[in-house]
Order: C-alpha cells, then structure tokens, then sequence
C-alpha cells in the first residue's frame, strides 16, 4: 500500500499533563517505530488567554503503513465497520484519509474512533490519487 505519511495531532490543554496527552500520542504507533516519530510542538494562546500546545507525530514511509495497520489491527469490529460506511467522506481527492480517535483510551493503550472533542486527529497520506486510495483503504478494512 503506498501510503506516504502518517500524522497524528492532539491539543494539551492548560488543565492536562502534556506528558500524559504525548503518552496518549506515543502509544498509537508501534513500539519498534516510535524512534523513527518526528514531534512537532507548537504554543497557542486560547481566547481567554489560556496556554495551548499542539503536539504532531509524524512517520514516513513504510514505517507510516506499518503505523495505520497496527492502529487498525487495534480497534473494535465496530470502530472498523464504522470507518467502512463512512470512508468516503473520509478520503479527500488526493487520497488522504482521515478520522479521530479518543486521546483518553489512547493514553490507556486503546484505539477507538471517536466524534467528540479531546481526541487525536489522525491523517493518512496516500500516492494515487483518491480512487486508488479508496479501494486500497477498503482492502485494508476488509483485512482487518
């Protein structure tokens, strides 16, 4: 599967412990690739003033396809099934792919698709362009 990258973006709010929310992000990814992880931490002010840091892990490559297929191999059938019926709002014409997961069961080892706020944002890069990408993510889901 030619994905390219793979990123996943969380905010550390005034009221979290940013070590907390990047052991959150840590444990997305596979223990044998998280050296190879490129963190990028930006300060934000909030509107009342308040500090925010958006914290960004990075993987390229073939460790990036090793990364979506372990956080797949991570979640419920359910969270699959779900990613399935909504894959095509999903994958933006060039073929990235999109979804959220909660930053609280990350933090505890889990992975399961989330729609609210506190989450880790995660997109998937892909070459192909979106057809390509489609069916390829859809194989991927089927595997799993």
């Amino acid at each position: 599967m030619p994905v390219s990258r793979i990123e996943a973006r969380v905010y550390v709010h005034a009221t979290e412990s940013k070590e907390k929310v990047l052991q959150a992000l840590l444990n997305l990814f596979p223990e044998d690739v998280r050296e190879e992880l490129v963190i990028e931490e930006e300060m934000y002010e909030g509107h009342y003033g308040n500090p925010i840091v958006v914290l960004t892990a990075r993987l390229e490559g073939e460790n990036a396809r090793k990364a979506l297929e372990s956080i797949l191999s991570r979640m419920r059938a359910a969270d699959i099934r779900y990613l399935e019926g909504s894959l095509d709002e999903r994958v933006d014409k060039s073929g990235a792919m999109y979804f959220r997961v909660s930053k609280q069961d990350a933090y505890l080892g889990e992975v399961s698709i989330y729609e609210a706020d506190d989450v880790i944002r995660i997109s998937v890069h892909y070459h192909g362009g979106r057809r390509k990408a489609l069916k390829e993510y859809k194989e991927l889901l089927e595997r799993r």
